[in-house]
């Protein structure tokens, strides 16, 4: 079974060759990543720390979490989908800038959690999928 992130990735790649293939159609030439302008494409990382339907509580004061890998899976998350500028280290570490984040990522998408908790439903909801102005800007 695919996870979402690897489902979302799928029906992307997808796009982008039935856009390729229909730009191709029109113009009668056929179009590369170089010929388009853009860097060479890299893989997109899948962040798989932890099951893409678990949405474990962080609590703002240890214990965070009883699932190991949610720490990881925000880390990854806020790295791969928000338009946060400097990555994260995906280590597991609730530090200063992985805390930084998790409320930039709250404030530009506009969700907050209830006192004591830092990562909860709504702010899991726009780790996934962050509103447009949040997210981060791909190259075609």
């Amino acid at each position: 079974m695919r996870t979402r992130t690897e489902t979302a990735a799928v029906v992307g790649k997808t796009a982008a060759v039935v856009g390729l293939a229909a730009l191709t159609a029109l113009t009668g030439t056929a179009l590369t990543g170089t010929a388009l302008g853009a860097s060479p494409a890299r893989a997109e990382p899948f962040c798989n720390y932890i099951d893409d339907s678990a949405r474990p509580v962080i609590r703002e004061r240890p214990p965070h979490t009883q699932t190991p890998g949610a720490v990881p899976q925000v880390q990854c998350l806020i790295n791969t989908y928000s338009n946060q500028t400097d990555p994260l280290n995906v280590d597991g570490i609730l530090g200063i800038r992985t805390r930084a984040a998790i409320r930039s990522v709250q404030g530009c998408n506009q969700v907050s959690e209830p006192a004591g908790i830092l990562v909860g439903p709504s702010t899991w909801e726009v780790l996934y999928s962050p509103i447009p102005g949040c997210a981060r800007t791909r190259p075609l």
